[in-house]
């Protein structure tokens, strides 16, 4: 009887080109295993460790440090190298000192580095908002993580500033005029800009979000904007831009 369900390993000619790895200079790469993020906006936690932090050479260095606890993703260790990590994870290396952030770029999602009082801070965009049993308010984010809670007034689009592993909501943005977007993806991906209009959508239309970027106004699917602060974004989002 032939084998059922996909293949546990990929190839890195195949890798998404999302992916900004070396496409020859190994076989394989790590595929991720179900997440919170499809394939193409993530990448396998053993990846970023070997081919984007370059704090390992070898498979077999990759798989002692994620068994042996160290590396943490947003405050909690991951022990399974092909863990899905995304758009703004926090990835901390203890024994390194060193502490990264997965922003977007036009080559997909890079390693911003973090000052040491970062590593806990992170913006998660919120994607649903539904009234659950008791009457509260659950609110789902980007990431696949989710919240009860009846204070906050933000809607689908918005974002919260959190701490990790916590999830204690520090900080919150809308995606409204006056607010500092970011570009999740395309030419302009990493480019920040001020919002200065958000238009609703429709059924047959989606919503757009226009911004002033350094290339100038640009009106942008209200999907691929990401709210990150008022006067100035409240997280590290640079290396993203390049």
């Amino acid at each position: 009887m032939g084998k059922k369900g996909g293949r546990n390993r990929l190839k890195s000619i195949a890798a998404p080109r999302s992916w900004d790895i070396p496409r020859k200079k190994g076989t394989f790469v790590y595929k991720p295993v179900a997440g919170p993020y499809p394939i193409a906006s993530s990448y396998p936690l053993g990846t970023v460790v070997r081919d984007l932090a370059r704090l390992a050479s070898r498979s077999k260095e990759v798989k002692f440090i994620t068994r042996s606890g160290g590396v943490l993703v947003d405050g909690t260790e991951r022990h399974v190298p092909s863990f899905p990590v995304g758009l703004f994870n926090v990835l901390s290396v203890p024994a390194e000192g060193s502490s990264f952030r997965l922003v977007p770029s036009r080559k997909g999602l890079v390693l911003a580095k973090l000052d040491h009082d970062e590593e806990n801070r992170k913006l998660c965009r919120i994607t649903s908002k539904t009234k659950v049993k008791g009457g509260h308010i659950q609110f789902g984010f980007h990431d696949g993580r989710s919240m009860l809670s009846d204070a906050l007034s933000l809607g689908p689009g918005d974002a919260v500033l959190m701490q990790v592993p916590s999830q204690k909501v520090i900080g919150e943005v809308k995606l409204a005029k006056g607010s500092i977007g970011l570009v999740l993806s395309g030419e302009r991906a990493g480019q920040v800009g001020k919002i200065s209009d958000v238009k609703k959508g429709t059924i047959s239309r989606e919503g757009m979000v226009r911004l002033s970027l350094p290339g100038g106004e640009a009106e942008i699917p209200s999907r691929l904007v990401f709210p990150v602060g008022t006067e100035e974004p409240m997280i590290t989002i640079g290396g993203g831009d390049r």
